[in-house]
Parts: structure tokens; sequence; C-alpha cells
């Protein structure tokens, strides 16, 4: 509905244009035969037009304006969105959780079994200390989306780790944008996992910096093939069936605007690796 009214909107503007030009021409050769005897009142007639035109079409073209701000943001809500509604699922499940793990650790100790109860809560120490990397982003909203990555791959038994190595007070990317490009990887490193064997299904997130750039990787096992590589940016394009193949052009547009840089490497016995440079602003 909003590309359509976008659509009548421009359509309405280049009408207009047409019209004025037309207009402008007709009189110019009324003029020249002749047939209109005062040259001074075919200017005040086109004067008229003009004026009258020019602010309907400021209007058509606020219109316009407002219309596309309004798309932004509300794209931008609907982020948020699926955020707030894939961390509310993933609170319940780890609710639920929670208490099967107390029920454990309580039956192995009540049972005698302290080596095993020991080995369970460290099990569990993995993902609390995982948290403890998360609150080194110093970014709210990626440190919140991170959070709820962590509960979704806990869900696909996906062991996912992050390392962070950064100090990303000085990245100048919005967060809504370094949302965009994190989950998106992320989720691209799912999906090439969850139908691998338990011991395969394994995605890693690296944040770190060097002297010129904040980088963001993710790797997991896996080989894209050579000519697959260019085209999974592609939109549309999948090597899934269904509503898909959109995630990693969002992610390359991204990256493209923030003066960035994407990088893929894939090797049959290392796995395959996602690289997102964004450039460190130079001291002057």
């Amino acid at each position: 509905m909003k590309n359509r009214n976008n659509l009548f909107t421009i359509f309405v503007i280049l009408l207009s244009a047409v019209v004025l030009v037309t207009l402008g021409f007709y009189f110019q050769r009324l003029v020249e035969s002749g047939r209109v005897v005062s040259p001074e009142l075919a200017v005040v007639v086109i004067n008229v037009v003009i004026f009258s035109m020019v602010p309907v079409l400021l209007v058509m073209l606020r219109k316009l304006f407002l219309l596309e701000r309004q798309e932004k943001i509300v794209k931008v809500q609907e982020l948020y969105i699926g955020h707030l509604q894939e961390l509310v699922r993933v609170t319940r499940a780890q609710r639920h959780d929670f208490v099967n793990h107390l029920q454990v650790v309580y039956a192995l100790l009540k049972t005698g079994k302290i080596e095993k109860a020991q080995s369970y809560i460290e099990n569990l120490y993995h993902d609390v200390r995982i948290s403890g990397e998360i609150l080194r982003v110093n970014i709210p909203e990626l440190a919140a989306l991170l959070l709820v990555k962590m509960g979704v791959a806990s869900l696909k038994n996906i062991s996912f780790t992050i390392e962070v190595d950064a100090n990303l007070n000085m990245l100048r990317v919005k967060a809504t944008d370094l949302n965009t490009v994190v989950g998106n990887l992320v989720d691209n490193a799912f999906e090439a996992v969850e139908s691998l064997n338990a011991d395969k299904r394994t995605v890693a997130l690296r944040i770190f910096e060097t002297g010129k750039f904040f980088v963001f990787q993710t790797a997991n096992p896996g080989f894209i093939e050579k000519e697959l590589r260019d085209k999974i940016f592609e939109p549309g394009f999948s090597t899934r069936s269904g509503d898909r193949g959109f995630g990693l052009t969002s992610v390359r547009s991204v990256v493209e605007k923030n003066r960035g840089k994407i990088l893929v490497s894939s090797f049959k016995d290392r796995g395959t690796k996602f690289t997102v440079l964004f450039p460190k602003q130079q001291r002057r």
C-alpha cells in the first residue's frame, strides 16, 4: 500500500511537470503565430498556472518525504518487535530450563553423585561466562541481541561461543545497522549448522579491533562453493527453499553504507568465515 502511495505521488509530480512544460510551449507557439494579441497576457496566465501548481507540488513532495521517513521508522520498529518477541520466547524457555537444571543438580547431590553434579554445574557456568562476555560489548542494543541469539542457540542445541576483544565506544555505526549485520550473520551461521551432527553444530562470534578496523566475524563448520560466494549476497538467492535470501543482502547494504567491507572465506577442512570490517575514524 505504501509503495502504491509513493508511486502515485511520483506520478502526480511528473504529470504536473509535463503540464507546465506543455503549457509553456503552447503559449510560446500562440505568441509566435500571432494568435495571442498580448504576449504579456500569456506570461501572466503562465505565471498564474505555475504559482498555482507549485504549492501542490510542494505538498506532494512533503507527503512523499513523510511516507519514506514513516516507512523507515516502521521497519526499525518491526525489527525491535521481532527481537522482543524472540527474547520473550527465549526467556520463557530458559526459565523452564533453569527449573530443570536445579532439579537435576538437587537429584545428583541427593544421591551422592558429587562429581557428576560438579560437572553439570561447570557446563552451566559456560553459559554464564558467555553472558559476562556480552556485557563487554558496551552497546546495549547489541548486547540484548546477543543474549537472544544465545537462547536461540540453546533451543537449537548449537554451541554458540562469543569472544569480545574490542572497545566499541568509538564505533560510528548505528545500533540498528550493527544489529542488522550481526543478527543476520549469526542467523546465517545457525542455519548452516543446524542440520549437522551434534558435534558439528558450533558457531563462533568474534568481535575485535585492529589498527584501522572494528571487526565482526562469524565462523562455523561447512563449505560454500566458490561459484556461490558472490551469489549469496544477491537479493532472493538462497540454497534453501522458502522466503529466504535477503539477510546477507541486507548485511552487504549496511556494510557498504557505512564504508565497510565484507569478506567470505570457506575451506572444506577449516569451515566458513564471514568477516565484516568497519573503518575507524582517523584522528586529526
